[in-house]
């Protein structure tokens, strides 16, 4: 369960952060089954090659327009809530360190309990 707060963080404030942290989620869960690059690629692989960290690649034919469209509408989702989060009005009540530790305080008070996130992966 999240840690009780101390700072009296705005209902849209907590709310925007909550759902930050489920779009967030959303995303990566999208993303695991995805090829590793959007567009087609050959693909390599230089493990022989002795670089000092070799890489391999399998070839790909990339997304499907749907997935990419997809993904981009949850970027977009993150970009907004990231914005209304950062600059919200909130912040200009507190100063210096305090606005540094309630950021952090808003960060774990919004973060889902423990149940919730075991079972979104």
């Amino acid at each position: 369960m999240p840690e009780q707060t101390v700072t009296a963080f705005p209902k849209d404030l907590l709310d925007a952060r909550r759902e930050l942290h489920e779009v967030h989620a959303e995303l990566h869960a999208f993303l695991e089954d995805k090829p590793w690059s959007v567009g087609p690629s050959e693909g390599w692989d230089d493990v022989e090659t002795g670089r000092w960290s070799p890489s391999v690649r399998p070839a790909t034919d990339g997304w499907a327009e749907e997935d990419i469209r997809a993904r981009e509408a949850l970027q977009e989702r993150i970009w907004k809530l990231s914005e209304f989060v950062i600059t919200h009005t909130f912040w200009g009540t507190l100063s210096g360190p305090d606005r540094v530790d309630a950021r952090t305080e808003l960060i774990q008070a919004s973060m889902p309990a423990p149940a919730e996130t075991e079972s979104t992966g």
